[in-house]
């Protein structure tokens, strides 16, 4: 008679209880200790509320008449996104070219460009808005500049990291047939990360087209500029309309984004 075949469950891994306890009681704790040190206040919050459902009712319904008035400022946008889109996409590939451990000319010039790109990560976008305003005056060639390096700063920092992943055996047979370190990035690397540097640069446009709106509210240009003209007359109605519209702009976009990535995958 044969026999039964008995199944066997495999053990389960232990469960390190105490370390998701520890972890746990020191995220409340944290969360406690940055709360006190804001002075955040649930008794505040409760008797403020009033204020938020007032403005709430005041932002509703949006005034579509204002619609028409609105198409320069958003074209004006999107032209802001597409420079600083371009520009920032075109400087990022030798600066991540040579933050590549794998690539660059040396661990000197590894370390410069590292921290380098640190410095343009550290500065929120809003920061070179005001310097460019400052420096080129009011208006969209602030934010276009802006906008290119808050661009560098994103996709050099992805890029770079997609060059450090890519298969070094062409590269190297490039270099053993006698390539220059150019010809082996330029027919080695590059081509092997490029739908990669396609999807970063689409994702960068999308960024930028959502940083373009706050970068208007310090005189950068843009449909930011209308927004917070309305939003100090306390045109409410006129501010859902801007958010609209730059919602479905960018729903748009997103969608756009993502068949394209899905093609170079």
């Amino acid at each position: 008679m044969a026999e039964a075949a008995v199944s066997v469950r495999p053990e389960k891994p232990p469960r390190n209880w105490w370390l998701w306890g520890t972890a746990l009681a020191f995220l409340v704790l944290m969360t406690w200790w940055s709360a006190r040190g804001i002075g955040f206040s649930i008794n505040e919050l409760v008797c403020n509320i009033g204020g938020g459902r007032r403005l709430l009712q005041e932002s509703w319904p949006p005034d579509f008449s204002f619609l028409p008035r609105l198409f320069a400022p958003f074209l004006e946008t999107v032209q802001i996104a597409i420079i600083g889109t371009v520009v920032g996409a075109i400087l990022a590939i030798p600066i991540s070219v040579l933050a590549a451990r794998n690539l660059t000319l040396g661990m000197f010039v590894w370390f410069v460009d590292r921290n380098f790109m640190n410095i343009l990560r550290t500065l929120p976008d809003l920061f070179w808005a005001m310097l460019f305003a400052t420096a080129v005056g009011f208006g969209p060639i602030a934010g276009a500049l802006a906008l290119t390096v808050f661009t560098i700063a994103v996709v050099s920092k992805l890029y770079s990291e997609s060059l450090e992943a890519i298969d070094m055996g062409l590269t190297e047979a490039i270099r053993a047939a006698g390539g220059s370190w150019w010809q082996m990035v330029q027919y080695g690397a590059l081509p092997q990360s490029l739908s990669q540097y396609v999807s970063y640069v689409l994702y960068g446009f999308e960024l930028n087209i959502r940083a373009s709106m706050i970068l208007g509210l310090v005189g950068a240009g843009g449909i930011g500029m209308i927004l917070e003209t309305q939003r100090s007359n306390f045109e409410y109605e006129r501010v859902t309309m801007i958010i609209l519209v730059v919602l479905v702009a960018v729903l748009v976009i997103e969608q756009v984004s993502a068949v394209i990535r899905r093609r170079l995958t």
